[in-house]
């Protein structure tokens, strides 16, 4: 007939069907594939490249309506024609547009049918698309269309409700292939439908628990299988648990109920750890009162122990037998006293006589000290190392009870040293305005962080759980440690209002001590630099930072500098502000929750004021949005806490610019 041949496939759950567009269109010369259902399609389509495809709109395992989703989904498919066999195609106008296909076609009297697919098929080419668009051909019986209509109603209703519950459902093959997905089964597996119908569902598992799935399915033949929620599946970093469920005995297909446990199993967890803590802080408080009822009734015994001894040595002869055993019970004494002083340090709000302290002062006096020489001597292997920072603030605590933490994690670290290594002590200005590891709760502002770290073999994960335990300790009692020393850190953490994180692993272990700083009678040590170095002379700045009490430092320290100093409290406030009122200078905070970040601010405000010169702020290390608006003309980038020598300077150096 001078028609070229083409490659056709007909999808349709009807072997009748199936058979008469089969003979019709082989007739005319044409290849022809037939495919007894959706997933039959699928696994043929994988393999074979049709011109035109004809679609049953009502097929069990993956109906019309998703095949067309398949098909336009495929690599190569998402031109081929579609054309939708439906007894109520002529009635259905919105069906073309919504299935993306070409044509539809009525089912009804054969010989009505054939003119239809033959006109079709002829008719296809370049202009096929254009040539149809939205026709539809063919004329439907009464009988068949009400049938159509009412199953299509009817499955539309039950896939509406599934789409509403909050558990994931999917319908499966005998041999596992997903034909049915509801929303909530798409959103959990996170794989779209047109790319999940088909899909093997054993093959969504990691080999670890595949083999789990597969010997639930086989048993779900016989009666539903759950799997337990105390030991739930893992399927794309969620947390599930599956319930398989055979459809009834004649059905070949079943039915699988994924519920996702992600959330609650995250709740629970929170919860236990809230709990852990809570429970830990009531067992160190508690031993905190026990401590201190003791530690009183044990001085008063010592003081005899300890005080008698040297008024028997004074009464001596130098050759006295009882000379040496006599200095032995002092010297138990003496560490049966420093036992009752560790007692008296865990025991919470006991330390008075506060007072404004700068930890680099303490921790350099420390070092210089005759206790630390000892540990020195006994460690000669361990070299110790400072690392403190010049611009450090000052903190409000108690010298005494600082300094015996500082010697309690000094000791552990050395002696968690055993071939040679180094212990550091550090310290830095912290500004902390998101949640510390480890704590629900953390209060913004500003903090000095004391760090003695070790490059030891790390802490066990069974003993990291109770190192903050009293009496918890793998030293020999009496000779290397008590048991007592980390519970002094934890409590004098806990009185100085700070926090503690530690962190270990094969290569060492750190203990940062977090403590509040206080900007009262800031003392500055060593040499002090000239004001006259870094003041202003009257320049306008403005200083934006959703932190009120850093608007009120940085804004105090730049007018004892000399400068007109403004503040807002967001970065749109600070596009308002200069939209009406140049500065010579904007101090921005880089994060911002509440409203845009330092970076999108400052990029909105060079839009009005080109040049602008800003510097950045941010309690945090330097990252790549301060980058960004460096790259953008800001200049400088100074970390908090403020101190008044580093804002005044990196002010005066932008100003110079």
């Amino acid at each position: 007939m001078g028609l070229a041949m083409k490659k056709i496939l007909v999808v349709d759950n009807d072997k009748f069907i199936l058979e008469f567009m089969h003979d019709v269109l082989s007739e005319r010369g044409h290849e022809v594939v037939t495919a007894e259902g959706g997933l039959s399609a699928v696994d043929i389509l994988r393999t074979y490249t049709p011109d035109i495809i004809f679609v049953d709109l009502v097929m069990p395992n993956i109906e019309g309506k998703q095949l067309c989703k398949i098909i336009r989904s495929m690599p190569g498919l998402k031109d081929v024609g579609i054309v939708i066999l439906s007894a109520i195609a002529a009635e259905e106008d919105i069906i073309i547009e919504e299935l993306r296909a070409d044509a539809c076609i009525a089912k009804g009297p054969v010989d009505e049918m054939a003119k239809c697919v033959v006109e079709i098929v002829d008719r296809h080419g370049p202009a096929f698309l254009k040539a149809l668009p939205g026709e539809t051909m063919g004329i439907a019986g009464k009988f068949s269309r009400n049938i159509t209509k009412e199953l299509l109603s009817i499955k539309n209703h039950f896939q509406a409700i599934l789409g509403k519950i909050s558990e994931g459902v999917l319908e499966v093959t005998s041999g596992g292939r997903i034909v049915y997905a509801n929303s909530m089964a798409l959103s959990i597996i996170e794989i779209p439908e047109e790319k999940l119908l088909g899909y093997n569902f054993i093959d969504l598992f990691t080999d670890d628990t595949r083999h789990l799935v597969v010997e639930l399915m086989k048993s779900s033949n016989d009666k539903p299988q759950i799997t337990t929620e105390e030991f739930p599946l893992s399927l794309n970093e969620r947390k599930i648990a599956l319930q398989f469920i055979p459809i009834d005995e004649n059905a070949a297909n079943s039915l699988i109920i994924v519920n996702d446990l992600t959330e609650r199993l995250k709740a629970e967890e929170d919860k236990k750890k809230l709990e852990t803590q809570l429970h830990r802080a009531q067992k160190m408080e508690a031993m905190g009162l026990m401590a201190g009822s003791v530690a009183h009734d044990l001085n008063n015994i010592l003081s005899g122990i300890v005080s008698y001894p040297d008024l028997l040595l004074m009464n001596l002869s130098e050759d006295s037998p009882l000379k040496e055993p006599i200095k032995t019970i002092k010297e138990s004494g003496m560490r049966a006293a420093d036992v009752v002083d560790d007692l008296m340090t865990i025991t919470r709000g006991v330390f008075c006589n506060k007072a404004i302290l700068n930890l680099n002062v303490l921790v350099a006096n420390y070092m210089n000290s005759i206790e630390n020489q000892k540990i020195k001597r006994t460690h000669p292997f361990v070299h110790f190392k400072m690392d403190l920072n010049p611009d450090l603030l000052n903190i409000m605590g108690s010298p005494t009870h600082i300094k015996k933490t500082l010697m309690n994690l000094i000791i552990n670290a050395a002696e968690a040293i055993c071939e040679g290594g180094t212990v550091t002590i550090s310290t830095v200005n912290q500004y902390l305005d998101q949640p510390l590891k480890g704590y629900e709760d953390v209060r913004i502002g500003e903090y000095v962080v004391l760090t003695v770290a070790d490059d030891g073999s790390g802490i066990s994960p069974v003993d990291f759980e109770r190192i903050f335990e009293p009496f918890y300790t793998k030293k020999v009692m009496g000779r290397s440690g008590t048991g007592l020393g980390l519970m002094v850190v934890w409590n004098t953490v806990q009185d100085h209002e700070g926090y503690i994180n530690v962190r270990s692993s094969e290569k060492g272990t750190a203990f940062d001590l977090y403590f509040p700083v206080t900007r009262e009678e800031v003392v500055y040590e060593g040499k002090e630099i000239p004001l006259e170095d870094y003041r202003g002379h009257g320049e306008k700045i403005l200083v934006v930072d959703d932190e009120e009490r850093q608007r009120v430092i940085a804004g105090g320290m730049l007018t004892e500098l000399g400068y007109d100093v403004q503040s807002v409290s967001s970065g749109e406030e600070a596009i308002e502000y200069v939209k009406k009122t140049p500065v010579d200078l904007i101090v921005l905070d880089m994060l911002m929750p509440k409203g845009i970040n330092g970076r999108e601010t400052y990029g909105e405000i060079i839009k009005i004021r080109p040049g602008q010169k800003a510097i950045i702020a941010s309690g945090w290390a330097k990252t790549n949005e301060i980058a960004s608006a460096q790259e953008l003309g800001a200049g400088r980038y100074i970390k908090k806490p403020y101190t008044l020598e580093k804002i005044g300077f990196a002010v005066k150096e932008e100003l110079e610019k």
